[in-house]
């Protein structure tokens, strides 16, 4: 799975639980500043990720500031499901 189908995961999960345009969604937008996520909402997101590719750690987005940050974990964690 290359880099943009990743952000194409991630932008459309993202715009689906926050309700914000997807064009809004880019790499360097702050969660939780640009696109007014809570705790809640990165929970919701990190549920939607593991419905697309398996199990991640309960940690695992923790400490994600940026959507390019949630790129680069989901990269990390689970690169045989990515490809």
């Amino acid at each position: 799975m290359s880099d943009e189908e990743i952000l194409a995961v991630v932008r459309e999960r993202c715009a689906h639980i926050l309700k914000v345009d997807p064009m809004r969604i880019t790499e360097d937008a702050l969660l939780r500043e640009d696109l007014e996520a809570d705790s809640l909402d990165l929970a919701e997101l990190h549920v939607t990720l593991e419905d697309e590719w398996g199990p991640l750690p309960c940690e695992a987005f923790a400490d994600v500031r940026t959507v390019g940050d949630v790129l680069a974990r989901a990269r990390e964690l689970a690169p045989e499901r990515l490809g």
